[in-house]
């Protein structure tokens, strides 16, 4: 591979990292901007409001590790409403409120994500520019202009950029998914309430 060839597979492979860096510092942005905006809903539950605080209460403070409210810590709890807020990668504050309407429920809810994933993925977009504008900068100096051809086929290491452009894509990624899984959640409590309440008023004394 003589140094013009070498110079050229360089640049093409630099420029191919710099498109997706690009890609993945605009994706990182978008989702911190989704997830910066809290996410509401409302629902309408048939059974009696104080119910369905109750048992949401109660779901809240029976969640176990590897579910979306997971290390949930109540914050406080009223007649006609509970806040709490989770810890860690799936972190979220959360409010639920609850009204009587006729004889259902009108439940609305807030969700604001805290997770610290959004944070990270942006520092590695940082890291992302650093390591590859390096990268291209030492293999340019000492690789490509080689008076070994051997040496100066490792240009190709100009891939090796991957390693720190991929994890921002995962880390938003999953900062969007565990937004979801939190309102999915929320939605399949609620959904099933009116059943396992029917069951509970059901079941036979022991």
């Amino acid at each position: 591979m003589d140094p013009s060839t070498a110079s050229f597979w360089l640049d093409a492979l630099a420029a191919g990292a710099g498109v997706l860096w690009l890609v993945g510092a605009w994706f990182v942005w978008r989702t911190q901007q989704r997830v910066a905006e809290p996410l509401r809903g409302e629902v309408q539950v048939s059974a009696k409001a104080s119910d369905v605080l109750a048992r949401f209460t109660s779901h809240l403070a029976m969640s176990t590790t590897m579910q979306p409210f997971q290390r949930a810590r109540i914050e406080a709890a009223t007649t006609s409403e509970v806040r709490w807020h989770c810890a860690g990668a799936a972190g979220h504050r959360g409010t639920l409120q609850v009204a009587t309407a006729g004889n259902a429920a009108r439940v609305r809810f807030e969700i604001a994500q805290a997770s610290t994933l959004t944070r990270i993925a942006f520092a590695l977009v940082v890291l992302g520019a650093v390591v590859t504008a390096g990268l291209w900068s030492v293999l340019g100096t000492y690789v490509a202009t080689s008076d070994d051809p051997a040496v100066r086929a490792q240009v190709v290491q100009m891939v090796q950029a991957i390693h720190v452009l991929w994890p921002p894509f995962l880390l938003a990624g999953l900062a969007r998914m565990q937004r979801k899984r939190v309102a999915a959640e929320v939605h399949r409590v609620l959904h099933n309430l009116p059943f396992t309440a029917t069951l509970a008023g059901n079941a036979s004394p022991l």
